[in-house]
């Protein structure tokens, strides 16, 4: 395992030890034990075909970039780096093998990672969005006003690097006429501008993100709890936001947490038993759904392509260090 992982799970291992000194262990233990088995199966289910959704929209804009491979490699792509974040055995990063994979074997590798960004900084925005709508619309107790006007700017941001950044890595000057500025132009393709695209990859997004707030909701029944679907709407994409950021395993500790902060202050909505509980069935859907990615790659036999790429790039590491 490498550096960057060990410090992942380092700290989600701090993280759940937070969790586990905030909770009472016998109380957890009879709230897991009371979920109903449908419940589990709904999120999990729920959850794999919503990557589905996801995939979709990632080969929407990889296709739009100059990516001209069928559904099937995307998808095979997706799930593979599903299990590498997951399982992740310190051989490249989920995400850089997904762009990898998507790339076939052709000179794309950085516009296939340059899609697999795009399409991360578009589902950021599309969660920044739903959130702040929301909460404009319908207002909600459990988020200060403070953290809606950041989320007014985390989405103007958002916004605002989709259209300008490509701008910009088309025009640095100090890269004019040469191979990286060449480069630049063909990541800055990858991000879709024209309407139609923008269109149809918001809308999947929006329906991916909204399937994981209903199975919010149904995990919030699950447990025993009501939970108002405006603050369902606000608080869950700010919870998939942070533990979105590559701080952690697959956000476990930073999901828990934040279930806990948003949900069991006062006037508290669940215990945090249940808010952890949340945590238990998302970590255990995204877990099965990234084994599923296992079985794919030993299928298909694309970790080999990996373990060469990362074989390749410690050998460059090597080479330049001795020169």
């Amino acid at each position: 395992m490498n550096t960057k992982g060990l410090v992942k799970l380092l700290l989600s291992a701090v993280m759940v030890f937070l969790v586990v000194k905030a909770v009472d262990l016998s109380t957890l233990r009879g709230t897991l034990a009371a979920i109903p088995l449908t419940t589990v199966i709904i999120v999990i289910t729920g959850y794999s075909i919503g990557q589905l959704l996801s995939s979709l929209k990632w080969w929407t804009i990889a296709r739009t970039g100059g990516i001209a491979v069928p559904y099937t490699t995307v998808l095979k792509a997706y799930f593979i780096g599903m299990f590498v974040n997951c399982f992740g055995f310190g051989m490249v990063g989920g995400d850089v093998a997904r762009g990898i994979l998507v790339a076939q074997g052709l000179p794309k590798k950085t516009e296939g990672i340059a899609s697999v960004i795009a399409d991360r900084i578009h589902g950021l925005t599309v969660l920044s969005c739903i959130a702040l709508l929301t909460g404009l619309v319908l207002g909600s107790d459990r988020v200060p006003t403070e953290l809606v006007q950041l989320l007014g700017i985390l989405t103007a941001g958002f916004v605002a690097g989709w259209i300008i950044g490509p701008w910009v890595l088309s025009n640095i000057p100090f890269f004019k006429h040469t191979k990286l500025a060449l480069k630049m132009k063909q990541v800055a393709a990858i991000f879709p501008r024209d309407a139609k695209t923008l269109v149809i990859i918001t809308a999947l997004s929006a329906v991916f993100h909204t399937v994981q707030i209903l199975l919010h909701g149904a995990m919030a029944v699950g447990v025993g709890a009501e939970i108002p679907w405006a603050t369902l709407f606000i608080v869950i994409p700010l919870v998939n936001i942070v533990s979105s950021l590559p701080i952690s395993w697959n956000g476990l500790g930073v999901r828990e947490k934040s279930y806990i902060y948003f949900l069991t202050a006062a006037p508290a909505i669940v215990t945090t038993e249940q808010a952890v509980a949340f945590g238990a069935m998302w970590l255990m859907a995204v877990t099965v759904t990234s084994a599923i990615g296992g079985i794919v790659a030993l299928c298909s036999g694309d970790l080999k392509l990996l373990k060469a790429e990362r074989e390749a790039n410690s050998a460059t590491a090597v080479l330049a260090q001795e020169t």
